[in-house]
């Protein structure tokens, strides 16, 4: 009898014990709920993003005709692009600078990053903080200064004398430096925010076991923060790529970029479907970039 009543008790508590499924139409109503949560921010990326696109490539199917724009599909906007020396050369030259400026960006934030983390303790904000203050004054003020800085009475010239050369100004080189300060705070951010997610712990404990500081580095800080360096990498160079404001006041001929010259397609050459072509062309190389970043990076670690 005592038996019975057992086996009874232990058949009665795995049978209230055992969890039943949910009803397929509440998971069903929970997903329309997320997907009507992020219904603003579709809405969102459709109308600035998609649309304006999506109206740039038809457009850049369409001819040009002396300053008239005739609305019938045709692909020599592309093919003059493509056969062009002109545009060919201004592609290179811009993918070269965009690639320069974002990789060097990307080392000098991180190790400024790095420092600030690791040896700056409770003001580490603060520092951080400062580090971003340049992205409050005006893009303008900070593309001029560098003017001043690189001409040839400027500051730049003046410490280093005949070690720098005094037609540094309105060439690639002075693009690519100029592009490269615009973009360090951005990539310091997303560095950052990574580098603040790992716990110290993991690196003492790494120390502890008798690593040294360059193998705590190799095997630790960079495979849990290499995923933020990878975001501001693709961060800076989607910002230098298509920047045409920088090339105007400081790179001069030597150092024009594809985004000047879709400014002048649209401005004084009337050139609007050649424009678009240009406009979709720098687009879709952004786009074939962080393709490669995401393809080659694994996701960030993460730890609780």
């Amino acid at each position: 009898m005592t038996a019975q009543l057992t086996d009874e008790l232990i058949t009665d508590t795995s049978s209230r014990s055992a969890p039943t499924p949910p009803p397929k139409r509440r998971n069903l109503i929970h997903e329309l709920r997320a997907y009507l949560k992020a219904s603003p921010a579709f809405a969102w990326a459709l109308a600035l993003i998609v649309l304006p696109n999506v109206m740039l490539f038809v457009n850049s199917l369409w001819k040009n005709d002396f300053g008239t724009v005739t609305k019938s599909l045709t692909g020599e906007n592309y093919q003059a692009l493509v056969e062009s020396e002109v545009y060919r050369t201004l592609f290179w030259r811009t993918l070269v600078t965009a690639l320069s400026s974002s990789l060097i960006a990307t080392v000098i934030a991180y190790i400024a990053a790095v420092i600030v983390v690791r040896y700056f303790g409770r003001v580490k904000i603060v520092v951080a903080v400062l580090v971003l203050v340049p992205l409050l004054i005006s893009y303008l003020m900070r593309i001029f200064a560098w003017k001043i800085i690189l001409g040839e009475n400027g500051i730049l010239v003046g410490a280093f004398g005949d070690a720098v050369p005094k037609n540094i100004l309105y060439s690639q080189i002075s693009v690519i430096l100029t592009l490269t300060y615009v973009a360090i705070p951005y990539v310091f951010l997303s560095v950052f925010v990574s580098l603040e997610r790992i716990p110290p712990h993991i690196s003492e404990a790494a120390g502890d076991c008798g690593a040294s500081p360059w193998t705590t580095f190799r095997t630790v800080l960079w495979p849990l923060s290499r995923g933020g360096a990878a975001v501001g990498f693709a961060i800076a160079f989607v910002l230098t790529f298509g920047d045409y404001v920088t090339p105007a006041m400081v790179g001069g001929l030597s150092g024009t970029m594809l985004g000047s010259i879709v400014l002048q397609q649209f401005g004084i050459a009337n050139n609007w479907p050649l424009g678009s072509a240009i406009g979709i062309v720098v687009t879709l190389s952004g786009l074939l970039v962080l393709a490669v970043i995401s393809l080659f990076t694994r996701t960030e670690a993460r730890y609780d």
